[in-house]
């Protein structure tokens, strides 16, 4: 984690500027490092988790670590589907905001769980307990996750000339590479909240 942090540091001084087309190297190796390293921190905090464990529910009435992983799983899912099939094919989306926001803020604002940043999610991303087991998210959500980072690595697409509504804002489709990264980072954190809890199964 420590490497990652040094990493963004350097690499988030870069700003992209819109029209400037394909991903150059450092972003490809920022997006697929980010997307790989938020992966392995939210599998190792999982993977040993008992049943009792990975089912619990939160005092606060909350997801628990499986419906949070669900969510996850869902997110995953549909953000590759955006940026590939919506953003990427849509011409209309070529216009920039007046006020770009950086790298940086897009994923500071997505990691955020302030009070005010909580909102309650959409229908469609919300779980239904399909997941059985950490075993089985962790499946299905490598190979989900594997699809954003082969995409960063190998895309010719100009992922920073497409522009669609996040809750950061109006972004690139090279940052909602970066948004389903905090994404796993945003609700790893949650899970931790929900294993800090005096009831929780030890």
């Amino acid at each position: 984690m420590k490497k990652l942090i040094l990493l963004m540091s350097a690499l988030l001084t870069f700003h992209h500027s819109p029209g400037e087309g394909t991903l150059n190297k450092k972003e490809r190796k920022f997006a697929a490092k980010y997307l790989e390293s938020s992966m392995k921190q939210l599998f190792k905090g999982i993977e040993d988790l008992t049943s009792e464990q990975w089912n619990y529910m939160p005092t606060d009435g909350g997801w628990s670590i499986a419906g949070a992983c669900e969510h996850l799983l869902i997110a995953e899912q549909s953000t590759h589907m955006l940026i590939t099939k919506k953003i990427l094919t849509n011409t209309a989306l070529k216009e920039a905001p007046d006020n770009p926001i950086t790298d940086e803020q897009v994923i500071e604002f997505i990691r955020d769980r302030s009070p005010d940043r909580r909102v309650k999610t959409a229908p469609p991303f919300e779980p239904r307990g399909s997941l059985k087991s950490p075993a089985d998210f962790i499946k299905q959500f490598k190979a989900a996750r594997s699809q954003h980072i082969d995409f960063a690595k190998t895309s010719t697409a100009h992922m920073k000339d497409f522009f669609y509504d996040s809750p950061a804002g109006k972004i690139s489709a090279y940052q909602w590479l970066l948004v389903a990264a905090a994404h796993a980072e945003r609700h790893f954190a949650q899970m931790q909240e929900v294993m800090q809890e005096a009831n929780y199964p030890k």
